[in-house]
């Protein structure tokens, strides 16, 4: 969860109902068995670079916490988004070290990190690109990866 504190208390609001809010719908965790007959799942995953979000001007994030909102009731009216959710600040990435032991090291916020998720239920591969070339994360720098979801062979 993004750490509240470092947002204003109207769009910390507004970007819990309106991402974290997608996974009220109730749907069981996104996998390729859980889809749909004829639907296929994906997920739109957000990257940032150098902590971008949080160098935003205050109503700048607004503007786009607004386009998210839209864009998600988008999605919803069309029935195609499952769940969504904004992905916080730090963490740890944890490898084996040398010895084959987990470690455990901070993530460095001057990397690319993942910023949120969505998964979506399509008919077809170029559907799903489509709503991803769509998602507010491309008008301020993200890049928007899009994935299968489940395993494939």
């Amino acid at each position: 969860m993004i750490p509240l504190p470092s947002l204003g208390a109207a769009t910390a609001l507004l970007l819990v109902a309106t991402l974290a809010g997608c996974a009220a719908t109730g749907a069981t965790p996104a996998s390729a068995p859980h889809a749909a007959p004829g639907k296929l799942q994906f997920a739109i995953l957000m990257y940032e670079r150098g902590d971008a979000w949080y160098r935003l001007p205050p109503v700048q994030k607004d503007a786009l916490l607004e386009s998210y909102g839209l864009w998600v009731r988008d999605l919803r009216a069309k029935g195609v988004l499952k769940e969504g959710n904004p992905i916080g600040r730090g963490g740890v990435m944890i490898a084996p070290d040398t010895d084959g032991e987990p470690d455990a090291e901070p993530l460095d916020p001057n990397d690319t990190q993942l910023t949120g998720y969505f998964i979506i239920e399509v008919a077809s591969a170029a559907e799903a690109e489509r709503i991803a070339a769509t998602c507010p994360a491309l008008t301020h720098g993200e890049v928007v990866h899009l994935r299968p979801v489940g395993h494939t062979d």
